[in-house]
């Protein structure tokens, strides 16, 4: 999972991304997520919101999700350094490392990767109800 799908989940509580994070709420799968990923989201909630909120969202993050260190990916994201945006390059690292089958983010810069799914492509893999924006 993605920055970005946290994010989307919090500020759009009908979106597809909140449907993957009440899901992961209720144990239907493992989430994994890169050390960036606690690092971006911290900075955004504490940017755009206030420390409290982002100290409860790593907190969280930490508690409901598996965080694979960027020491363990450093052999992969040399491997795929130039082909994706540096800020990108350790959840594709992580991804690729340990054969995950999805990559769920809303953001395009995954899409030439087959493991790249849309929160609404995820949640129809589930054969749930999906809401029409992709995030």
């Amino acid at each position: 999972m993605d920055t970005n799908l946290f994010i989307y989940a919090f500020e759009f509580p009908r979106s597809n991304s909140k449907k993957i994070v009440d899901l992961l709420n209720q144990n239907k799968f493992e989430a994994i997520i890169s050390e960036r990923v606690i690092k971006e989201v911290t900075t955004y909630f504490q940017k755009y919101y206030s420390k409290d909120l982002a100290a409860g969202f790593r907190n969280y993050l930490f508690l409901s999700c598996t965080v694979i260190p960027a020491s363990y990916v450093r052999e992969e994201m040399n491997q795929y350094r130039g082909k994706i945006k540096e800020k990108d390059l350790e959840q594709l690292a992580v991804v690729k490392k340990l054969g995950l089958k999805y990559l769920v983010s809303y953001d395009r810069d995954f899409a030439s990767f087959q493991e790249y799914k849309t929160p609404k492509k995820f949640i129809e893999t589930m054969n749930l109800p999906v809401f029409e924006e992709e995030f």
